[in-house]
């Protein structure tokens, strides 16, 4: 096999290792995201090799190879110091489909801002205009980089760097949003009118939090040896975040102020392990549990597994959903009421009226995303001053949150489970041979199939088609129209390897874990809603297997924009962790009204949702008394240019003018100059001179 091999202090031409790499078929690029893929700097080299997990960095001295990383593709930092490395050749069609493979978002989106030319913008002074691109230009004798924004009638404005911070990415919800002009009472009026909307709403959280802050719930005593002993026998250790997530409720649990948490954690990122550990302290605290689910088939799946998990305790837990008959439902609803039932764990049948407890103790609501307004409500009802845990993997964005903190508490698990790896995830129109190829790729290594078809009218018909493009297929099939039975032993079998290939509808998006499942197939994924399709790809990637999504869409039919939009999005954030970036996406092309009220939803449309949630978060901090801005040294644009020979990709210079606009102390400073010159090199004489002056202007600020 072709291979090229590099050791640490060898001499090299640097010119013949990429001739090598394109004769391997690597494909050079201005920056590496995924596999086959080469960037050249300078003496810096990235390359992502065929068959690694990781891209490695290295550094070239004259000759000598002097350094040799892997480096992290989500933040783009190097991280273990390699001694050699061996890249062989990248065969496309041998490693992924006919297709795109679109591992775009595998880097840090703090690092690259995804703006690009003609994409709409809110300044804050300006209104709506569109992104030219960033230009060079000599102003009052003084050279420096400006932001090109173009208004109505072709008016163009150069905006100096240092205003970047003012600028914010306008979702469109319409082909042609009206621009505005440069001096525009519109705009004035628009934005002056979102402001009082935002200080309206942040008085109402304010007050909302000061009644949530009087109330009186239960206090829940520290950890019991009982529950220690338990916890250790856990199969799974947890991560640093999960660590600190659960540290955080039982904090709440043990203070008499009634616990409203709000858990966020993407998908497969184990939200399930602390609510378990939650579940146990109520418990063990002798008070009741429920557990509210979306879907019949994750209620039987946590049944399961928090019965298996607590099965060397004393506590009795039930389940509620249309697997079970009436009969036996009316049986567990009186022992819920007579506290013979400890925990329960329900469908939407726990909203209903007949449904009452002894001695509730804890609520916790997974997968709130999927309950509505009146659900919500109602389970507000349930009970005062119980305690709420609520779990999400596709959130409201963290900067809505961080505003709306006054009414509820947040937690965040971003890191994956150790050997966990990104979805590898393609976007193609429908094609018997990318299906036969995707089927057989994953029966090869004996996994099995999710193949999900949204008709119920013709999904016997799709069965029948995948059975003649792969006849060995044994496939199972579900729906919400079959009796609960039939539902309940396909999926069983299904676990037990019985099907190669589970054919169902949207009934599996939310919370199934199959770890020998790493292959989903979404047919005709344009219909699909964006937060959908993330937690249906969710279902795979779960073990420490390489899994495949394929989102394939129907090319006969014309795509709507907002279906497009949905694809597009996809093809983004496809990196673990991207709940964030989806949630925000999400909101942006269906509209906020869901989160924020009709109101809102109409000063979103206007000023966009990232100004929106600026503003919002500057009336919440007013309210508070927070209203001292953090002090930012003022930088001088002509001071602060970045020279497009050092960084020659617009998109990453604004990310990094940002950054530098941010930059308070000499650690941030430092921190940010190390990653540049691992990333880009060591400073030519312009980076040195504007680092220089950035901790110049950070001294200025400390002295004050």
């Amino acid at each position: 096999m072709k291979q090229i091999k590099l050791s640490l202090n060898q001499t090299y031409s640097q010119h013949k290792v990429i001739e090598q790499l394109v004769t391997l078929n690597y494909i050079r690029s201005k920056l590496v995201l995924e596999i086959g893929e080469f960037a050249v700097r300078g003496d810096i080299m990235d390359i992502f090799p065929a068959e690694s997990t990781h891209p490695i960095r290295i550094e070239f001295d004259l000759d000598t190879l002097s350094r040799i990383h892997y480096f992290s593709p989500h933040t783009q930092r190097i991280t273990k110091q390699l001694n050699n490395c061996h890249i062989i050749a990248f065969d496309s069609t041998h490693h992924k489909p006919t297709g795109v493979n679109l591992n775009e978002s595998y880097i840090d989106h703090k690092i690259i801002e995804n703006l690009f030319e003609n994409d709409y913008v809110i300044h804050e002074d300006y209104g709506l205009g569109k992104f030219k691109g960033l230009h060079y230009k000599t102003f009052r004798n003084s050279q420096g980089e400006y932001i090109i924004l173009e208004y109505k009638k072709g008016d163009t404005i150069y905006i100096p760097i240092n205003q970047i911070n003012r600028i914010h990415k306008y979702e469109k919800t319409t082909a042609n949003p009206p621009l505005n002009s440069l001096n525009d009472a519109k705009w004035r009026s628009q934005k002056k009118k979102a402001k009082a909307d935002t200080l309206r709403l942040a008085e109402e959280l304010f007050t909302t939090y000061k009644t949530r802050n009087k109330q009186q719930g239960f206090a829940y005593a520290p950890d019991t040896e009982l529950q220690l002993i338990i916890e250790q026998e856990f199969p799974h250790p947890l991560t640093p975040d999960q660590e600190k997530t659960i540290q955080a409720i039982k904090n709440d649990m043990e203070h008499s102020r009634p616990m409203d948490r709000l858990i966020c954690g993407d998908v497969g990122y184990g939200k399930t392990e602390l609510l378990i550990r939650a579940t146990l302290k109520a418990l063990d605290n002798q008070k009741q549990v429920a557990i509210l689910v979306p879907t019949t088939l994750l209620a039987e799946q946590h049944l399961q597994t928090f019965t298996e998990r607590l099965k060397n305790t004393p506590y009795i837990i039930k389940c509620l959903s249309r697997f079970i008959t009436k009969k036996d439902q009316k049986e567990i609803i009186k022992q819920l009421k007579n506290n013979q039932c400890d925990c329960i764990i329900a469908t939407h049948r726990l909203l209903s009226k007949d449904i009452s407890f002894n001695n509730l103790g804890l609520l916790i609501v997974d997968e709130e995303q999927r309950f509505g307004v009146k659900h919500k409500e109602t389970i507000k009802m349930i009970k005062p001053n119980v305690d709420i845990l609520n779990v999400s993997a596709t959130p409201i964005p963290r900067t809505l949150y961080l505003s709306l903190s006054g009414s509820r508490d947040f937690s965040v698990i971003e890191t994956p489970p150790k050997n966990r790896k990104p979805i590898l995830t393609y976007i193609n129109p429908i094609d018997d041979q990318i299906l036969k190829n995707a089927i057989h790729q994953e029966l090869n290594r004996n996994g099995q199939v999710f193949y999900v078809f949204n008709n119920i009218k013709t999904i016997h018909k799709k069965a029948t088609y995948l059975k003649e493009i792969v006849p060995s297929l044994q496939i199972g099939i579900i729906h919400g129209q079959q009796q609960e039975s039939h539902i309940k032993q396909i999926m069983t079998d299904f676990k037990q390897k019985k099907y190669d290939c589970l054919l169902s509808t949207t009934i599996v998006e939310n919370g199934l874990d199959i770890p020998n499942a790493n292959t989903i197939i979404l047919d005709g994924a344009e219909s699909f809603g964006l937060a959908q399709i993330h937690q249906l790809r969710g279902r795979v990637g779960r073990s420490n297997q390489q899994a495949y999504a394929y989102l394939l869409y129907n090319d006969k039919k014309t795509l709507s924009e907002k279906a497009s939009k949905r694809l597009e999005a996809i093809k983004e954030y496809v990196s673990l962790g991207s709940g964030y970036d989806i949630a925000l996406r999400d909101l942006e092309i269906r509209g906020a009204g869901s989160v924020l009220g009709k109101e809102q939803h109409g000063h979103v449309l206007s000023i966009g949702f990232s100004y929106y949630c600026k503003l919002l978060e500057e009336s919440v901090n007013e309210k508070k008394g927070k209203n001292k801005s953090t002090r930012y040294p003022v930088l001088e644009t002509k001071y602060m240019t970045i020279s497009d020979t050092y960084i020659s990709e617009p998109r990453e210079r604004i990310a990094i003018y940002k950054q530098l606009l941010q930059c308070q102390t000499h650690t941030n400073c430092q921190t940010i100059q190390d990653d540049l010159q691992d990333r880009y090199g060591r400073f030519d004489t312009s980076m040195t001179a504007v680092f220089e002056y950035i901790r110049k202007k950070i001294d200025e600020i400390n002295t004050l």
